[in-house]
């Protein structure tokens, strides 16, 4: 087994190009395992051996606090088996402690790898074996891809001599750094006067020491909507991956963004200058997230000037007097104590747990629920995502009354407090992946400001009635309608309808015209359709027939499920070559029927 030290300034291309390698198909192809690990300055072995695992899909929760579990674990986990495993950004110089993961390592079988990027060259010696030293690039190159992000991707695109000479410098003035490159030509990308682009190679801040002065003169540049909204992401941890759709909706409870259409825009923007990257799907299994560079997440700190921070990093109670957003590491212990100095948090505005260990729904001390969030008086955003709450106080969100979005996803709840119902400026409910969630409030209607409500993959929640009288509502993300017939009117009034969509019972769908109502073909926006009846054999199938027909779906379906359908042949649309995006149907339990849609 060999250990391969990618050593480098920071921003230089490390992991790039660690993330080329990892992702190549014949590397794939040949490793029987595959593992990415983001390491950074905190050494921490548990969290090494609990991510392998994980990554391995061979992580137990009995071995959650126990580390000798954990690597014994990891040792049969790799035993005999040829694996590819990056420790990214790895900064411990411990010999002693680099020594007991690589006893573990050397379990796996003949041609397995070690890939670890470092800054330092005492942990690539430490490895005892040749390093590849990843250098800056050559003033030509720097120019090269300076240029192809500042003046190549212009639309239309055309020459551009009179900037080049300014260019050339400020490309010299990065130091042949890819990331410094790309994150200040992405932020010229609009500007096309020769003053502009000179105003920046002039700029004071070439002559800062603290960070990277391309990566702050980058933030300078970006338009005011942009700065706040990056500065904002200061309270997320480095090397954390983090979803764009939670990004957006903090950024609209917060009042930097108005819609979700902006909010997308503004982080397409960002995304555009290199200030966030997407990370690879082969290293994240949920796929679709996104990181900042550990330099780029300094930046964001000194642009957020306290206001947006990290619990953990809190220096002092001005600091937490001071803050306005803020994240946390959740625990086991119920985090009582961690969240206890929040009492002099009086101006907080946002509050995120952040699961960094992996922890499966730690536990949420009952003082946090009753004693602490209550006094938060000003918070717009409060995510609970991922905590074992089963129970919440029926008071507990009355004195919090100016929440804009709410987080209550991947949650043990059973009902959701009556006082919900009292948050009327709530604009974002997420109950995502509640499985013990069966029902909605009642009273929900008295939600006037309500704009998105995500209920994905919560298998027991059934739609409440009247959610067709909040005039708000632009987004519902994973709905399920049990129908008797005079619920086909209040489908379709909901024309907002997002992700999956689950119609069942349509046995008590009576004739065509009360399917009519539901105007399936409206919801350009569902993509997964599940239509389901169940019950006795059909007393006309001619009707039957009639009643799929006019719950056709708008032809950007791309999964369709019919199950227990009891018409004897299936309609003519089932067959049509407009649904050119369907890649999956599925037709179960259609006893009736003789024959299948002409497919294909």
């Amino acid at each position: 087994m060999t250990a391969v030290p990618i050593v480098g300034m920071g921003g230089v291309g490390k992991t790039t190009l660690a993330q080329a390698v990892y992702n190549d198909k014949k590397v794939t192809n040949h490793f029987g395992l595959k593992a990415w690990i983001c390491v950074s300055e905190t050494y921490d072995a548990f969290e090494i051996s609990k991510g392998l695992l994980q990554a391995f899909d061979s992580f137990d929760l009995k071995d959650d606090s126990n580390l000798n579990q954990l690597q014994v674990k990891l040792k049969e986990s790799l035993k005999g088996k040829r694996f590819l495993i990056v420790l990214d950004d790895m900064w411990n110089e411990n010999y002693i402690q680099w020594n007991k993961l690589w006893n573990i390592f050397i379990q796996g079988g003949i041609g397995s790898k070690i890939i670890v990027t470092t800054r330092k060259e005492s942990v690539a010696l430490m490895m005892g074996s040749w390093a590849i030293n990843v250098g800056i690039l050559s003033s030509e190159a720097s120019w090269a891809l300076f240029k192809r992000h500042s003046l190549q991707n212009r639309d239309p695109p055309k020459e551009h001599p009179e900037l080049e000479e300014d260019g050339k410098q400020m490309a010299d003035k990065c130091k042949g750094l890819p990331l410094a490159l790309k994150a200040l030509a992405g932020s010229l990308r609009c500007k096309s006067e020769v003053d502009e682009w000179t105003d920046v190679l002039r700029s004071e801040m070439w002559d800062s020491n603290d960070i990277l002065p391309a990566l702050m003169l980058s933030y300078n540049e970006l338009p005011a909507h942009l700065k706040q909204c990056f500065a904002f992401c200061a309270i997320y941890p480095k090397d954390y991956h983090f979803c764009k759709e939670q990004v957006i909706h903090l950024w609209i409870a917060s009042g930097l963004v108005q819609q979700l259409h902006s909010g997308n825009q503004y982080f397409n923007e960002l995304g555009s200058r290199s200030l966030f990257e997407r990370v690879p799907k082969s290293s994240e299994r949920d796929g679709g997230k996104f990181v900042m560079h550990d330099l780029v997440n300094d930046s964001a700190q000194i642009a957020s000037s306290k206001l947006c921070v990290r619990l953990e990093e809190c220096q002092g109670s001005h600091m937490l007097e001071q803050s306005r957003h803020m994240s946390y590491s959740m625990g086991i212990g119920g985090d009582f104590e961690k969240l206890k100095p929040l009492s002099k948090s009086e101006q907080l505005r946002t509050l995120l747990p952040i699961n960094i260990q992996g922890l499966c729904c730690p536990k949420l001390s009952k003082r946090v629920l009753y004693n602490i969030l209550p006094s938060l008086r000003s918070l717009r955003a409060l995510s609970l995502s991922g905590y074992g709450i089963v129970e919440m106080p029926n008071d507990l969100f009355i004195k919090l009354k100016l929440l804009r979005f709410l987080d209550l996803s991947r949650t043990k709840i059973t009902k959701l407090p009556d006082s919900i119902c009292a948050l009327y400026n709530l604009e974002t409910l997420l109950l995502s992946s509640c499985d013990d969630l069966e029902e909605l409030l009642l009273q929900m209607e008295k939600l006037i400001n309500l704009r998105h409500l995500d209920i994905s993959n919560t298998s027991r929640l059934k739609m409440p009635l009247h959610l067709s009288k909040l005039k708000s509502l632009q987004v519902i993300v994973g709905a399920k309608f049990v129908l008797g017939g005079w619920r086909m009117e209040e489908l379709g009034q909901l024309r907002n309808l997002y992700g999956s969509l689950s119609i069942l019972e349509l046995q008590n769908v009576v004739d065509k015209k009360e399917a009519l109502k539901a105007k399936m073909r409206e919801k350009e926006h569902v993509e997964k359709l599940s239509l389901k009846w169940s019950g006795s054999i059909a007393d006309n199938s001619q009707t039957e027939r009639d009643i799929l027909d006019e719950l056709r779906p708008h032809s950007n379906i791309k999964e369709l499920q019919i199950s227990g359908y009891r018409g004897t042949q299936f309609p003519n649309w089932l067959a049509d070559h407009s649904f050119l995006k369907l890649m999956k149907l599925s037709l179960s339990n259609c006893f009736d029927c003789f024959s299948l849609p002409a497919l294909g």
